[in-house]
């Protein structure tokens, strides 16, 4: 298999994945203009160029952030359109219900430390009257990050050799920081929260807690 049929083949599956996560979006919130969007985890970078702000329908209600600054930069640099902060996810600078609607795409699981994914749970449903969250499933056979299957199921100084074999180049050899959650983590971390379980291929590859605020009427489920 070619690298360039590799890469298209990725680019294929990244972007009907997150197609299928803000379809998802749309049908729980029917979102509006007077919403206004928290995106925790707002990120420039991803291979694909199709992220929650190219799908939004009016992106200059967002508020995009994270912890890195650069990122920050260049996120303003693509959307200029959308406003930013830089800020911890674990610790949000905005006042409760602040936000009809918290946005994050795969975040939770590089937050690690004791604790950590907790406050992150607890900020996200502090901050937003409605959230929703997403995260690959820990129980999918190809670990996502690394694209090497049962990579997560293999002790840390076993994953440092296999890593070497990732097709993923910025990752060979080089162990990144996860903590990838089960269907059951994310409802005891969300207990509020519907939990969809959604899939491209044969196994459901990506899990999402979302929870609609009553006051915003009936929706489509």
């Amino acid at each position: 298999m070619s690298d360039s049929f590799y890469k298209r083949l990725l680019r294929d599956y990244s972007r009907r994945s997150r197609l299928g996560k803000f379809e998802l979006f749309q049908s729980v919130f029917e979102p509006r203009r007077e919403d206004r969007i928290l995106d925790v985890g707002a990120d420039p970078q991803l291979f694909s160029r199709f992220t929650f702000e190219d799908y939004y329908p009016f992106p200059e209600r967002i508020t995009g952030g994270s912890i890195d600054f650069e990122m920050v930069r260049q996120a303003r640099a693509c959307y200029p359109q959308l406003h930013y902060a830089v800020f911890d996810g674990c610790t949000l600078p905005f006042p409760d219900k602040s936000f009809d609607i918290v946005f994050s795409n795969a975040v939770i699981e590089h937050i690690v430390g004791a604790g950590r994914q907790a406050r992150f749970a607890r900020e996200t449903m502090r901050v937003g009257k409605s959230w929703f969250v997403t995260t690959p499933n820990y129980w999918f056979p190809l670990e996502v990050h690394y694209l090497l299957p049962f990579f997560q199921f293999f002790p840390r100084h076993a994953q440092q050799i296999y890593s070497r074999l990732s097709p993923n180049v910025a990752l060979k050899g080089n162990l990144i920081e996860l903590a990838l959650l089960s269907a059951r983590d994310l409802r005891r971390l969300f207990p509020t929260s519907e939990i969809a379980k959604m899939r491209v291929t044969f196994w459901p590859e990506t899990l999402v807690a979302y929870h609609v605020d009553p006051a915003r009427g009936p929706r489509h489920r």
